[in-house]
């Protein structure tokens, strides 16, 4: 069981927790309430697996870095709102209503404007030259309750600081190389969700990747996804959680 507060206290208003919303390998998305209805999502990073409290020292680095990213991204609409840190190990976003495209099927009605907005999203983190990575997860893209997307999840993404010089030229390369990944794995969700809006240029996008990720993918992360699968042999940590929900989401408080 992992440890967390009946209620916390955020510009000196009283939260109280709701619910658990997302308990994976490497952190826990937990929903707090005040008496007016407003919501706040706490994110703490915390690995359940063997020796998990062990590279608890790791568990904040990695909190630190993705709310350093995070503060690079406000303003943005469509991300959620930053808050405070919480802890070492945890910070405070905006909640966002709605359903992650992982929990929607190719089909469900979502508006012709949807991606238009997501790629917008998207658009404006890399001219903040941040590479996103995790795009091809579905769980870190909603559709709020006002059938607007949202971007979560800056846990693995990467900032390229702006240098001059060689290093920059370098620099810049490497990133204009991977944020093309995360333009393919946009148009692969656009394919599955809004294939008759697809435009022949998009479609090219969608199916094909540039020969230097397919050389990352082949030599970084075929031995990652390996690892992984050594990890959680029953599917990504993502996949998982949401099986397990469907089956258990019966309870306030969720192990």
């Amino acid at each position: 069981m992992r440890e967390y507060p009946d209620k916390v206290v955020i510009n000196g208003e009283v939260f109280h927790f709701e619910k658990v919303l997302k308990d994976d390998f490497f952190s826990v998305n937990l929903l707090y309430k005040n008496q007016l209805n407003v919501r706040y999502v706490l994110k703490l990073s915390d690995f359940r697996f063997v020796l998990g409290r062990m590279l608890r020292p790791l568990a904040v680095l990695i909190s630190r870095r993705e709310y350093e990213i995070y503060t690079k991204l406000e303003g943005i609409e469509g991300i959620p709102a930053l808050g405070l840190r919480f802890g070492r190990r945890g910070y405070f976003h905006m909640y966002v209503e709605g359903k992650t495209l992982h929990e929607m099927k190719p089909g469900d009605p979502i508006p012709e404007d949807f991606f238009i907005r997501l790629m917008a999203i998207i658009s404006q983190v890399h001219e903040r030259r941040i590479f996103y990575l995790d795009l091809h997860k579905r769980g870190n893209i909603i559709c709020g309750k006002d059938m607007k997307p949202y971007l979560i999840d800056f846990q693995v993404s990467l900032y390229f600081r702006k240098r001059n010089g060689i290093g920059g030229w370098i620099s810049d390369r490497i990133f204009k190389s991977l944020i093309r990944e995360d333009i393919y794995h946009f148009y692969r969700h656009k394919m599955d969700f809004q294939t008759h809006l697809m435009t022949p240029e998009e479609w090219l996008l969608a199916t094909t990747r540039t020969r230097f990720n397919k050389v990352i993918s082949r030599f970084l992360g075929r031995p990652y996804r390996k690892v992984k699968r050594l990890i959680y042999p029953s599917g990504s940590n993502e996949i998982i959680w949401y099986k397990w929900k469907k089956m258990k989401d019966q309870s306030k408080r969720m192990p």
